[in-house]
């Protein structure tokens, strides 16, 4: 905090002394007035010493009076010379001044005219006739209220004491009581009844918002004589709360007293004692009743003074608060003009106790928070960007790790809105267009959307947290087989927060397996066939070398037909067991980079000349990049697709084949395409096209395609067969570049 200046120590000084200056005439002159009021309240006819002394304290009053003008005087002449200076808060300070004069003045010299006019009609009406006998008409009043009251409560307790003899038996009980006289207490204005029963104690009844009752002493002698005589008597009780009028009343049953009905009207305090002060003030008015002119004199000359004071007292005071808010105000506005442009380093000295200086004490602590909240703020930023920084980092390498992983994830909210959903989840459900925001039921097929479904079925069937099921998406994705893993995310208390489904791609594998099983097949029947094959092909020929010569006779041509069948079926099996056994042990790939396009064409060379009758379509892109692949193996697969697109063609008006090569940069992969406008595939026929043994032309082996499948899983690749409109169908491989996923 800054130390105040000299200058400022100065001023702060003079102000006080002035205002100790002013403090101490106003107390001087408050004296004088006090003294001089109590000597004229005892009348002006004196002593000539008394009469000096009241003189005096008057001309005394004068001279403070004139002091206090010339102070407000002074004030007011330096207030129109910073007024003509421009100094801040002059008009401010103007303002308060006039406004204390309007609201001080004006209403002071009204008040005084009313009041001294009011003092004087108010003690000629003390001493009037009228007031005399209103007095001695007082005490008449109340002695006749008293007896009024009385007379009430003996009716009100005779009246409750009847309905007791006549509606009650002996000795009612409390709840009867408090049933029979709670209702009447109010309409008889009784506020409390106590009923005194012989041999069965005290019974009270007390009315709603009764003030605290008055005590009840059974053995009291009011009570015995009303059980001994059976008279009804009346008396004032005392209470904590005031007075009680008490009307005791006997209940007589049989001629006899049964019990004693206490009946207690509320009476304040004071109404017992009015009677006495009447009759003592009657007695002081008329002792006071010779002082009447000095009583105007003594009440009128101090009301003077006191007006005159007020109005001085008004001036200074407005000067006084104006140069208490102008000065912090001011100080108020440049420390806000530094806080505009940013400097908060200085904190505002604090002058006096009051509001303003405890809005200068705010303005320091918020200047002091402001300080500390821009430093936390810096902080607070700095760890923010940090922070954010992290957290964007998290969130790449989370959407990076959802794009880059093969299995589908999708997160839904507890309603089914999808709140994620990955790149596989998207390909392998067949969603098109944006799905995040909306509910999984209105992105997705009605097929796939039952599937869905019926996985969440499952999950709330078991009534677990995660379940999976394997299923297979129909389609366009049709005979994909997948596991899908459903969890239920919950928080803390147990609150459902969404779902996760992961969708694991298990085509592939279940492909695999079934190519593995089929190999082992393959192998066991290539080996338990190709041993007998040469035996009975050598067997048949040494048939035919041996009788050679009864082959040209009538009766050879049965033999020469039969050792014939055998050596051509023989090796038709032959030809079947090589390829069992090829299919069950490829030889082992060894990629090496290579041009793709030579290939290609190297082998679609091959079937020109065997095949006048077919349009070859071939377009090759250019500039390829280099490719890792097995030519031998890729020669195989590809003259494998060629066989089947020309044995499509079979029957076909103008048959065609279209082979294409390109570059997809974005995946990384170089696609070649077969297609033909063959009589296409059906939908069952693709979901098996690449399992072993599986054809669909009569005289196949069913190990073509699977034999493509498998090079193109050697290659890392993938193979698949699509429709290729208006009619035939199209294979499609896809071959990884060197460094790329697959």
């Amino acid at each position: 905090m800054s130390a105040p200046s000299p200058k400022k120590i100065a001023t702060i000084r003079l102000l006080t002394k002035k205002r100790v200056a002013v403090t101490g005439l106003l107390i001087v002159w408050l004296i004088l007035t006090v003294a001089q009021w109590r000597m004229f309240r005892g009348g002006i006819g004196g002593s000539p010493a008394e009469t000096t002394i009241a003189f005096g304290l008057i001309n005394l009053n004068i001279v403070v009076i004139l002091l206090l003008l010339f102070l407000s005087l002074r004030n007011v002449a330096k207030l129109i010379v910073e007024r003509k200076r421009g100094v801040m808060g002059a008009h401010l300070k103007t303002k308060l001044v006039l406004a204390f004069l309007a609201t001080t003045v004006i209403p002071t010299t009204l008040l005084f005219l009313a009041s001294a006019s009011f003092l004087s009609l108010s003690v000629d009406r003390w001493f009037s006739q009228r007031v005399d006998q209103a007095l001695k008409n007082a005490i008449d009043v109340a002695r006749s209220y008293y007896g009024s009251e009385e007379r009430q409560v003996a009716w009100a307790g005779r009246a409750l004491a009847d309905r007791l003899e006549s509606e009650t038996q002996a000795n009612p009980g409390e709840k009867e009581v408090t049933e029979l006289l709670r209702p009447e207490l109010a309409s008889l204005e009784i506020h409390h009844v106590s009923l005194v029963q012989k041999g069965a104690g005290k019974i009270s009844v007390n009315g709603d918002k009764a003030p605290a009752p008055a005590p009840v002493d059974a053995e009291s002698a009011e009570i015995r004589s009303a059980f001994a005589q059976g008279t009804a008597n009346s008396l004032i009780v005392q209470a904590p709360e005031g007075n009680y009028l008490r009307s005791i009343t006997p209940v007589m049953r049989e001629g006899k007293v049964a019990a004693v009905l206490l009946v207690d009207r509320y009476m304040p305090v004071w109404t017992l004692r009015r009677l006495e002060e009447i009759r003592n003030g009657f007695e002081e008015y008329k002792q006071t009743e010779l002082l009447k002119k000095p009583i105007k004199g003594s009440y009128i000359l101090p009301l003077l003074f006191v007006s005159i004071l007020i109005t001085f007292a008004a001036i200074w005071f407005g000067f006084y608060l104006a140069r208490t808010i102008t000065e912090p105000i001011g100080a108020l506005a440049d420390a806000t003009h530094r806080i505009a442009v940013g400097d908060l380093d200085f904190e505002l000295q604090v002058s006096t106790g009051d509001e303003m200086g405890k809005l200068v004490q705010a303005f320091n602590l918020m200047t002091r928070d402001l300080r500390e909240s821009r430093a936390h703020v810096e902080a607070a930023q700095e760890t923010l960007r940090g922070t954010n920084a992290e957290l964007d980092a998290r969130r790449i390498y989370m959407e990076t790790v959802l794009e880059r992983i093969t299995a589908g994830v999708v997160g839904t909210d507890p309603s089914g809105v999808i709140t994620a959903i990955n790149h596989s989840a998207v390909k392998l459900l067949g969603i098109s267009g944006e799905a995040e925001g909306l509910s999984y039921k209105k992105v997705l097929s009605e097929e796939v959307r039952k599937i869905v479904e019926d996985v969440f079925a499952e999950k709330r069937k078991e009534k677990a947290d995660v379940v999976q099921k394997q299923v297979v998406l129909p389609g366009e994705v049709s005979g994909r087989t997948v596991m899908a893993h459903l969890t239920t995310l919950r928080g803390d208390g147990g609150a459902i927060l969404g779902h996760v489904l992961v969708l694991n791609d298990l085509t592939d594998l279940v492909r695999a397996q079934k190519a593995q099983a089929w190999r082992e097949v393959a192998r066991r029947v290539a080996h338990e066939i190709k041993n007998p094959l040469t035996p009975i092909q050598l067997s048949a020929q040494r048939l035919r070398r041996r009788y050679g010569e009864l082959l040209e006779t009538p009766d050879g041509e049965v033999l020469d037909e039969s050792t014939r069948t055998i050596i051509t079926q023989v090796d038709g099996l032959k030809y079947m067991v090589n390829e069992f056994s090829r299919f069950a042990k490829l030889p082992e790939s060894k990629p090496a980079p290579a041009s793709f396009n030579p290939v290609v064409e190297e082998v679609v060379s091959l079937y020109r000349t065997p095949h006048p009758d077919i349009e070859f379509d071939v377009k090759l892109a250019e500039d390829l990049p280099t490719i890792e692949i097995d030519v031998e193996q890729v020669k195989r697969a590809l003259v494998n697709l060629m066989d089947n697109a020309v044995s499509a063609l079979e029957e076909v008006d103008k048959p065609r084949i279209e082979v294409t090569t390109g570059h997809d940069p974005e995946r990384e992969v170089i696609r070649l395409t077969v297609a033909d406008n063959g009589h296409g595939l059906t939908s069952s026929a693709k979901e098996k096209l690449f399992e072993p043994y599986f054809s669909t032309k009569k005289s196949g082996t069913g190990l073509g395609l699977a034999i493509v499948k498998t090079i193109m899983e050697d290659h890392r690749g993938y193979v698949r067969a699509v429709d290729n409109p208006p009619r035939g169908t199209r294979f499609v491989l896809e071959f990884p570049l060197p460094g790329a996923e697959a």
